[in-house]
C-alpha cells in the first residue's frame, strides 16, 4: 500500500484499486493525487494519474466526489471518468454513474449508464448498465441491456468481456449483429459467443450462426452454418459445412464445404460441392461463386443440372438466372428431349 500513497490516507484502497489492478503487472506506480476540499472519510473532488515504469498504458482517473469505509473495506465514487493512455496516446475511456470497491479492492463495480469507447478509427462504442472488474484476475464484464456500436455496426448480448491489452472483445448469450451499411442489406445474425478483435477486426463465433438479410432487397433469406469466421474491416465472413441458405432469386442451397461471402460484393464462394433447388431445376458441382445481386452461377467443376426428362452435365458451367440462360464447356453432355425444327 505504501507503494501507492501514503499508508495513512483514508483512501489508500480506492486509489490503489484504481491504479495497479486495472493495468495487470505495473509493478510500483508513481501516483500524483490531488484531494480537496476533503474530510478523512469523504471527499468532494479527487484526481488521480498513473505512469507506470514500462510506458505502455496509463491511467488519468477523477471524480467530483467520494467516499471510503475502513470497516466494510469499501469504496464509493460518483460520476467517475478515466482516461487510458498507450505509449502516450489516448485509447480507451470509461465513464459511469457511479462506481463501487468491494472486498478489500478486488471487486471494482461501475453501475448506472456505463460507457466504455475504444478510441481507435473508427472508434468503438461498449454501452451497459453495470460493469464488473476482478482485479485479481483483470478480467472485465458488461451486462444489462448491453450494446456495441461500431459505425453501421450494432450488436447485443447478454454479457460482454473485455481485455485493454489485446483490445479482444468476446459477446455471450443471445448474441446479435445488425450491420445497416448500404452494401450489407441489413445483415442480422445470431451467435452464441462471438470473439471480436477491436484492433485487427478478426471475427470468430464458435458454434451453430444463424443470418438473413433484412432489407427488402436483400438477396439472402436466411442462411445457417456453423464456426464463423471472418474480419470486419476486410469485409468477410465464412461459415463451416454444412452450409445451408435460401434466397430470394436462385433457391435453396446447401453446401458440404465452407462457405465465404465477401460481404460487399455480396459473393458467395465454396471449394466443395454444392447443390441447389430452384424449382423443378436440380443443381450441383464443386469450386462454385453466387453472385447474390446478379443471380449468376459458377461452376469451375463437375457442373450438373436436372429438370425433368433433361440432365446436362459438363466441367464447367454459368447459370444467369435473371436471363434464364445456361452456358457450358469441357466434356458436355446432354440428355432429354431435342426441341423439333422445321
Amino acid at each position: 500500500m505504501n507503494s501507492c500513497i501514503p499508508s495513512g490516507s483514508t483512501v489508500t484502497g480506492l486509489l490503489c484499486a484504481a491504479a495497479c489492478p486495472l493495468l495487470a503487472g505495473c509493478g510500483s506506480p508513481a501516483l500524483v493525487t490531488a484531494l480537496r476540499e476533503g474530510t478523512p472519510h469523504e471527499l468532494k473532488s479527487f484526481t488521480l494519474q498513473h505512469h507506470p515504469s514500462d510506458g505502455r498504458l496509463s491511467l488519468s482517473l477523477s471524480s467530483p466526489g467520494a467516499r471510503h469505509d475502513r470497516t466494510r473495506k469499501t469504496s464509493v465514487v460518483t460520476t467517475p471518468q478515466a482516461l487510458i493512455h498507450r505509449d502516450g496516446v489516448p485509447v480507451y475511456t470509461i465513464r459511469a454513474q457511479r462506481g463501487l470497491f468491494l472486498g478489500n479492492n478486488r471487486l471494482v463495480q461501475l453501475d448506472g449508464t456505463v460507457e466504455l469507447v475504444h478510441l481507435g478509427e473508427p472508434s468503438t462504442v461498449v454501452r451497459g448498465e453495470r460493469l464488473r472488474w476482478d482485479t485479481h484476475r483483470g478480467h472485465m464484464t458488461v451486462t444489462v441491456n448491453l450494446e456495441v456500436i461500431r459505425q453501421d455496426v450494432r450488436m447485443t448480448a447478454g454479457r460482454a468481456e473485455f481485455d485493454f491489452a489485446g483490445r479482444d472483445l468476446t459477446l455471450h448469450d443471445q448474441v446479435v449483429v445488425l450491420d445497416r451499411s448500404p452494401q450489407a442489406d441489413d445483415l442480422h445474425l445470431e451467435a452464441t459467443t462471438l470473439h471480436w478483435n477491436l484492433a485487427s477486426g478478426d471475427l470468430r463465433a464458435p458454434g451453430l450462426v444463424k443470418g438473413r438479410q433484412n432489407a427488402p432487397g436483400g438477396a439472402v433469406q436466411s442462411v445457417q452454418g456453423i464456426n464463423l469466421t471472418g474480419n470486419s474491416q476486410q469485409r468477410w465472413l465464412e461459415l463451416q459445412a454444412p452450409v445451408q441458405l435460401q434466397t430470394r432469386q436462385t433457391g435453396q442451397w446447401q453446401a458440404r464445404d465452407s462457405v465465404l461471402w465477401w460481404l460487399d460484393r455480396q459473393r458467395l464462394e465454396s471449394p466443395g460441392l454444392l447443390e441447389a433447388q430452384v424449382g423443378d431445376l436440380q443443381i450441383s458441382g464443386r469450386a462454385a461463386a453466387l453472385d447474390l445481386k446478379q443471380g449468376v452461377l459458377t461452376v469451375a467443376e463437375d457442373c450438373r443440372f436436372r429438370q425433368p426428362d433433361e440432365t446436362l452435365n459438363a466441367q464447367q458451367c454459368r447459370w444467369d438466372r435473371q436471363e434464364g440462360t445456361i452456358s457450358a464447356r469441357g466434356g458436355v453432355t446432354f440428355s432429354g428431349i431435342v426441341p423439333e425444327t422445321e
